[in-house]
């Protein structure tokens, strides 16, 4: 009896491990999900009603992320994908939601290739409501007293004393003044932070074999200095894997427009023909290394430019 038992028991365990194969095979198993962090704003941040609200996101997953959604209260109100339209391992934007008053759970989710979504980065903000103070109108003078004579009677009027005209001077003519010069807006604004506007190729004609270096045109709109590690990273068109970086730097990117230039130890080696690529610039979070891309100011993604390696 017992050796049956025995015998039950084993063949439930291989039917059990069987069921599980096939579940794994038939892809009923838990897909892996996206994974994304808000950067800003941090939770409990204030608004003021109908300001625009920057939220800056990074989205990751091994197969790429290829959309990314803003919902506010659970309701969505933008969607946007990377610029590679198979999705990017690493996704960096920012999504725009003018506030209204009350207190808000903003939440951001990305979808990769199998559309599996990850679980939602939270954030709540206080948006408090502008208030117009209503204009005080000005005083009413009260009107002067009249005293009318009684009834039947003619009234006596004060003599009237002629007024001395008193000679008026010439009046100088006024000195024509130039009218002031207002200062010019800025072509460019964003919320703080640092921004990279441009990215330049060193070498005018990259050939295989040899480094090549890169130039970056920061923009820090955060009033000091700021440091960061960072370095290029160059990708094949329609390819979501880089073909290779440049040697991370560590520099004090200073407040307003800077040039930076990058190592130049990357190259394409052996023979062949010409190949393209883009260059993007990237910065490294000191304890997570987890690498970012650096945004343009207006928040539509990073800037690349577009170069070729010829024999």
């Amino acid at each position: 009896m017992r050796s049956r038992s025995l015998r039950i028991l084993l063949i439930l365990t291989i039917a059990l491990g069987v069921l599980a194969c096939d579940l794994s095979t038939l892809g009923l198993a838990p897909a892996a999900k996206p994974k994304v962090i808000i950067q800003s704003p941090v939770s409990g941040a204030q608004f003021l009603e109908g300001e625009e609200i920057a939220v800056q996101s990074t989205s990751s997953d091994p197969t790429g992320v290829v959309r990314v959604e803003l919902a506010v209260d659970g309701a969505t109100v933008r969607a946007d994908a990377p610029p590679i339209p198979q999705g990017q391992t690493s996704f960096t934007l920012i999504q725009k939601w003018q506030a209204t008053g009350g207190t808000h759970t903003l939440s951001v989710r990305a979808f990769n290739v199998s559309n599996a979504a990850s679980d939602p980065a939270l954030v709540s903000v206080t948006v408090a409501a502008v208030v117009v103070a209503s204009p005080v109108p000005p005083p009413v003078a009260p009107s002067p007293q009249v005293i009318l004579p009684p009834i039947g009677t003619t009234p006596t009027l004060p003599p009237v004393v002629p007024t001395p005209i008193t000679p008026v001077a010439p009046i100088a003519p006024t000195p024509t003044r130039s009218p002031t010069r207002v200062p010019p807006s800025p072509t460019l604004s964003a919320p703080p932070g640092v921004y990279a506007l441009a990215i330049a190729v060193n070498s005018a004609a990259p050939k295989r074999n040899q480094g090549v270096g890169f130039t970056v045109t920061f923009l820090n709109t955060t009033g000091k200095p700021q440091s960061y590690r960072w370095r290029i990273r160059i990708f094949e068109p329609d390819k979501r894997n880089s073909f290779g970086d440049t040697s991370p730097l560590t520099n004090d990117i200073p407040a307003g427009t800077s040039n930076l230039p990058s190592t130049d130890n990357w190259k394409v080696g052996g023979p062949g023909d010409c190949m393209t690529f883009f260059a993007r610039a990237f910065w490294i979070d000191p304890e997570s290394k987890q690498e970012t891309e650096f945004l343009k100011p207006d928040g539509s993604g990073g800037p690349a430019t577009q170069f070729q390696v010829c024999p």
